[in-house]
């Protein structure tokens, strides 16, 4: 054995010395080390996985037992071990490459592969083996870590000020409970951050739940991932039998999969499938940039599976890994999951409809492993004081050792926490943060930090303050930003906003405030007031950026606005799980605008200018006379079934399954020299769906009418998100692109819906070429009716993920069955 494996022996030794098991090595014949071995006592879920450096240790019940080591590609190794009370025993295992036996068989051209028999077999039991176990509890040990291999000096001027490293070291142990069909509970009872000692990690066992006997299986990228075993994967996949070898009496065929096309969804790699039982051994897959991964280049996922209660295999331990790299970043990570203590509720159901109830169960009574009440929406409970532990509880628990970099950088990094979190170092990092460069100045905004009071202030970059419009003609808008944070999370914000009209020569100023309470209802108040300018559609169908593009290289002024002088106050909080509560009440003095520049760089013959006043079909002055309003407004959203974690800090909470609805009622109160009196409500759809590897959609509806209308203006009419610029809001969902703005704004009932699908890469992976673009294909649909407008249609199609962030669609749109227009839109977002 090589001086190397010797002096790792040392040290972990050393580094053991108060623990109780069985500690060793995974090595090769050769002496080559084989990291992330899977070791566990035969006929048990109690199990361990070996580390980077092969290293591992396994806590062990007294007595004898059969000790099993595996690991992908080499024969499973066994050694009976007696380990008395208190004693620790040092074990290792040398594992030989698995020899694999070949039938023989004569393959004639246009003959399958034997491979294919056994893929067939393992797609005729896949729905029986995904739907085998109706629940199961397990002890869940995760670790994450993230390394950064490389890193440029400096991106668009700003240097670059993080190290090289490991970035990220985190370890939890969670109680995991699963049913069908997709209840999960997880309950995290020791959880640490290298360099953070009051951090909690964002490991969740929930996220590892990856059952393979999917048709589809989703790593949480645009595209799901055919299953090697999906009914339809001989469509995607070839398939290469490599042998098979017996291992404690089962025969495993080891099977190479193979896509057929290089840009298809789907895996590469091994899978290894027991004979006869047509169930998956071990899973060794892969999947490169070139499929879809977003932000990684690569991912590797390694499943091992060992038979728990009933013979029933479970997973033992699933690894994660990837490799990254962009703008001149490069680095690694991986999540590894270790499994023991299982406890399995077969479903009983799946095995009656197979047949094999009696020959498997006999006259056992069926028993029910969970309660009702064990499922809520709470689905991860963080407990008090799991942060706390100190190094000899994780020394005991932690089932697979650290490395000595990993030691090293919980070391460095506490060393270094305690460092940091004096005041003398706070001082000397904001000196040199706080300093002013021409790209904090320019490009990204300046922002001043006081790191021991958790004070900071911020201005916009002057590439962003400049605006035009041909009301104010070009307007210069500064809003800086004062805030306070209490660990880390904002308590209170103030900003200030002061704009200057060079045209109508004139000052408008605000100011808005917002306060935190740190509880987990999401409470926020927020008060302001000042004399601003405002669109009439308060929502912003058009930003002031869009709108001084068109204005000054199109010649067109299509932004419409008035003055404010107003006060408000607002509040925000969670009534209930899944119920959040927006309120606000406005007392406010209008004031129609006139445009008061003309100036524009477009030519003559193609400048459009119009009046400040907006055109209507309902209306035939949009104008107003100077007046006051006080309203009112109340939103509810629901979202059914919202599932969330609770940390002791903080509650987070997780979409849905089923759509969001949200309920609007607004009211002009005539009142306290209040000149309006109006009611208006609105109910508000929206979801998003999965149709695999055809790819995703995303809806919103909305209806609503006014119930009272005796006295309002313009500006409190019903307006529409529409369009009439070549530039597109991407990412906004209630929006139409070729719809007038204002033109058909109404008091009238309405209905208005948008669809959009998004195929990813279903359409364009299949055109040579111009599959390595890596283009998208998106289809879109509007649709907007009420007594004025009639029935009103948008269908469009276009291409996303241009350069990764930018979209190109064209519309046709049509108004009582009448063409209406067309047009191309040009969006930028991710």
């Amino acid at each position: 054995m090589k001086l190397i494996t010797y002096l790792s022996i040392l040290l972990f030794s050393l580094a053991s010395i108060a623990q109780t098991g069985i500690k060793g090595l995974t090595v090769s014949q050769t002496g080559e080390i084989l990291p992330f071995s899977t070791v566990y006592i035969k006929g048990t879920t109690i199990g361990t996985t070996s580390n980077s450096e092969g290293e591992f240790f396994l806590k062990t019940p007294s007595g004898s037992h059969t000790i099993v080591a595996q690991y992908v590609g080499y024969k499973v190794v066994e050694q009976l071990i007696t380990i008395n009370p208190g004693q620790t025993i040092y074990v290792e295992f040398e594992m030989k490459e698995q020899a694999l036996q070949l039938r023989e068989v004569v393959v004639t051209a246009g003959d399958e592969d034997p491979a294919d028999r056994v893929i067939r077999e393992a797609m005729k039991k896949r729905k029986f083996y995904q739907e085998e176990v109706r629940a199961f509890k397990t002890d869940a040990y995760l670790k994450g870590l993230f390394r950064l291999d490389k890193k440029p000096d400096k991106i668009l001027g700003q240097k670059i000020t993080i190290d090289t490293g490991i970035l990220y070291l985190s370890e939890s142990v969670s109680q995991f409970s699963f049913e069908l069909p997709d209840k999960v509970s997880e309950r995290m009872i020791s959880s640490k951050v290298s360099g953070n000692e009051q951090g909690f990690s964002f490991n969740r066992a929930s996220d590892f739940n990856i059952n393979a006997y999917e048709k589809f299986i989703d790593l949480d990228m645009e595209r799901e991932y055919v299953s090697p075993i999906a009914p339809n994967a001989f469509l995607f996949y070839d398939y290469e039998w490599l042998g098979l070898f017996e291992e404690n009496g089962k025969l495993i065929n080891k099977i190479k999969v193979i896509p057929k096309r290089a840009t298809d969804p789907v895996f590469e790699g091994v899978v290894y499938i027991v004979e006869d039982e047509w169930r998956f051994h071990t899973i060794d897959l892969f999947v490169t940039k070139a499929r879809g991964l977003e932000f990684i280049d690569s991912l590797t996922i390694n499943q091992v599976f060992a038979p728990a209660e009933y013979d029933i295999w479970m997973p033992l331990s699933q690894k994660f890994s990837f490799k990254f790299g962009a703008f001149g970043f490069k680095g690694s990570g991986y999540y590894i999951g270790v499994y023991s203590n299982y406890e399995v509720e077969p479903n009983y159901q799946a095995y009656k409809d197979e047949g094999l109830y009696e020959q498997k169960f006999g006259e056992k009574k069926e028993a029910d492993l969970f309660q009702q009440a064990d499922f809520t929406a709470e689905v991860l409970v963080v407990e008090e004081g799991s942060n706390e532990r100190d190094s000899t509880y994780w020394k005991d628990i932690r089932p697979i050792p650290l490395t000595e970099i990993e030691v090293k950088d919980y070391q460095v990094k506490d060393s270094i926490r305690l460092v940091k979190e004096s005041p003398a170092y706070k001082d000397s990092v904001d000196n040199e943060t706080n300093k002013l460069t021409l790209g904090n100045i320019f490009l990204s905004g300046y922002t001043h930090s006081n790191s021991i009071e958790e004070k900071y202030w911020s201005l916009p970059a002057v590439i962003s303050i400049f605006q035009y419009n041909t009301v104010e003609g070009f307007v210069p808008e500064i809003q800086p930003t004062i805030w306070k944070q209490v660990d880390g999370q904002t308590k209170y914000w103030i900003r200030p906003a002061v704009r200057y009209g060079f045209s109508n020569e004139k000052f408008n100023a605000k100011i808005d405030a917002s306060y935190r309470k740190l509880d987990n209802k999401f409470t926020r108040f927020y008060v302001g007031g000042g004399r601003y300018i405002s669109q009439f559609d308060e929502s912003e169908s058009i930003t002031p950026f869009i709108n001084s593009y068109v204005t000054l290289v199109e010649g067109d002024n299509f932004m419409k606005i008035f003055e404010k002088s107003f006060g408000y106050i607002r509040f925000q909080q969670e009534l209930k799980n899944g119920i959040l509560l927006n309120t606000s009440l406005e007392y406010a003095q209008r004031d129609t605008l006139t445009n008061t520049s003309d100036f524009t760089w477009a030519s003559e013959n193609k400048t459009n200018f119009t009046s400040n006043q907006p055109v209507n079909m309902e209306l035939d002055e949009t104008g107003f006379p100077r007046h006051q309003a006080l309203i009112f407004e109340a939103t509810f959203r629901f979202r059914i079934k919202q599932t969330y974690a609770t940390r002791p800090d903080r509650k987070f909470t997780y979409s849905s399954k089923y759509p969001e609805i949200f309920l609007t009622y607004k009211k002009g109160i005539k009142t306290l020299g209040s000149d309006v009196n109006f009611d208006f409500v609105q109910v508000r759809v929206e979801d998003e769906m999965s149709f695999g590897l055809v790819g995703k959609s995303n809806y919103a509806v909305a209806g609503g009418a006014f119930l009272n209308d005796d006295a309002l203006t313009f500006v409190d009419f019903k307006h529409f998100a529409g369009n009439q610029t070549s530039l597109s809001q991407v990412g906004k969902t209630m929006k139409f692109e070729l719809l007038p703005f204002y033109q058909f704004s109404t008091t009238k009932p309405f209905f208005e819906a948008h669809y959009e699908h998004h195929f990813n890469e279903f359409i364009f992976n299949k055109i040579p070429l111009v599959k390595k673009l890596n283009f998208q294909a998106v289809a879109s649909a509007n649709y907007l009716t009420n007594e004025t407008i009639g029935n009103y249609v948008e269908v469009g199609a276009g291409i996303e993920h241009i350069f990764k962030f930018m979209r190109v669609d064209y519309y046709w749109a049509f108004r009582n069955s009448d063409f209406f227009g067309s047009g191309l839109r040009i969006g930028v977002g991710f």
